[in-house]
């Protein structure tokens, strides 16, 4: 038997990242069985019967990740067989597919509106943290709304079809007040409580107003949280994306507006990408390789000093990660002019993921072992590099 009563729990009177439209559909199913009237829908809507499916990998080392339908912090087998992705699954999925030696790529195809605010943003970090080791793309037909959107904003390279949406950067809640249907069906419900807010959000009274600006606040916090990862994630103005209204951008328009970087269909982005992993590399065994290529691979000793001076400007541990990362990707001479310019450790990322994709190298890892994520993270203080910044500036390190 269906849990009504844990469903509605999980759509009314907490904070979602989904479609209006979309939630309007949900609605329609379950208000028949909580005995209000159900709102008018999009049949269309009412369709979607997507299943969970575990990702394939094409012969070029693409894996494919799907994430179709609502999106749920949890989901049971019979959730999934409803057309629901859990981030739990999404997130099994990815750290498989980031740590499989397989997989050179992950291309994830996004067709949702998105979903529950609880677990979006762990799947999300997720997604970020996979980008760091291995490419991953996000490739939208059809949509990638609200909390589909915050995961696509995480990946490295946004597609959307030319009628593809993506935004709907906002959160939505709901309270549903039955209290006329229960009078009307000569029900009345008394309830006994300790704590003012013990009651808030009882569907058999009227919304109060204190449990209203409870879930205001929550619905602002939450809107700030997502705004600043689309604009950090996406090197965004926060005034352009809260211009946006939490609306849709289609197509061209998302891609000029900066929600989107390439218009294409699901074979484009696959294609683009399988392009992208089979490019030259440099081979041990002495082949001969570009200029750049060969510059990239014999870098010249970075300007301890200049980066020293910068590091003073911006901030040890920022300066200090992005010394790190530079070493780490084969360009060590390039953290000076970063850090010079202020910019971000995901802004120094993206130019190095340029950097390496223009000169046909191998992709950018973290070194990172499958269990780092549950260890403490690595000392910078231990790099030989930071150490040499620390040590130009004198006894008491780099401020």
């Amino acid at each position: 038997m269906m849990n009504l009563s844990h469903i509605a729990s999980r759509v009314f009177n907490t904070p979602l990242m989904i479609d209006s439209k979309k939630l309007a559909a949900i609605l329609a199913v379950l208000a028949p069985r909580l005995g209000v009237e159900p709102p008018a829908v999009e049949a269309a809507l009412l369709t979607e019967q997507r299943s969970r499916k575990p990702y394939a990998v094409t012969d070029a080392g693409v894996a494919v990740i799907e994430v179709a339908g609502s999106l749920v912090n949890r989901a049971s087998g019979m959730d999934a067989q409803s057309g629901l992705t859990s981030y739990e699954q999404l997130g099994s999925e990815i750290l498989d597919a980031a740590t499989d030696p397989q997989v050179r790529g992950i291309l994830m195809r996004f067709d949702s509106y998105g979903g529950e605010a609880n677990g979006a943003w762990d799947g999300a970090a997720l997604i970020e943290e996979a980008a760091r080791i291995k490419p991953v793309w996000a490739s939208v037909d059809d949509w990638a709304l609200s909390a589909g959107y915050l995961l696509a904003s995480a990946t490295d390279r946004i597609w959307v079809t030319r009628t593809g949406g993506v935004g709907s950067v906002g959160i939505i809640a709901m309270h549903l007040d039955q209290s006329g249907w229960d009078a009307a069906n000569g029900l009345r419900y008394t309830t006994i409580f300790a704590g003012d807010r013990k009651n808030d959000f009882n569907p058999h009274e009227p919304l109060s107003e204190g449990a209203r600006d409870v879930l205001v606040a929550e619905v602002e916090r939450l809107y700030s949280m997502f705004v600043d990862a689309v604009v950090r994630r996406r090197s965004m103005n926060g005034a352009a994306v809260r211009g946006t209204e939490a609306g849709i951008l289609y197509g061209e328009d998302a891609v000029a507006r900066g929600f989107a970087d390439r218009v294409g269909t699901f074979r484009d982005a696959l294609a683009a990408m399988t392009a992208s992993l089979s490019q030259p590399k440099f081979s041990k065994g002495g082949t001969t390789v570009s200029e750049a290529t060969q510059a990239a691979t014999s870098p010249p000793v970075p300007d301890l000093a200049a980066i020293e001076a910068a590091a003073r400007e911006q901030g040890y541990a920022e300066a200090a990660e992005i010394v790190v990362l530079c070493n780490i990707a084969g360009r060590p001479s390039l953290a000076g002019d970063f850090i010079a310019r202020h910019l971000s450790v995901a802004d120094v990322r993206k130019e190095l993921l340029t950097l390496r994709a223009e000169a046909g190298q191998d992709e950018i890892r973290s070194h990172v072992l499958p269990e780092a994520g549950a260890t403490a993270k690595q000392n910078l203080d231990e790099n030989p590099v930071v150490k040499a910044c620390a040590a130009l500036g004198g006894p008491k390190g780099v401020k």
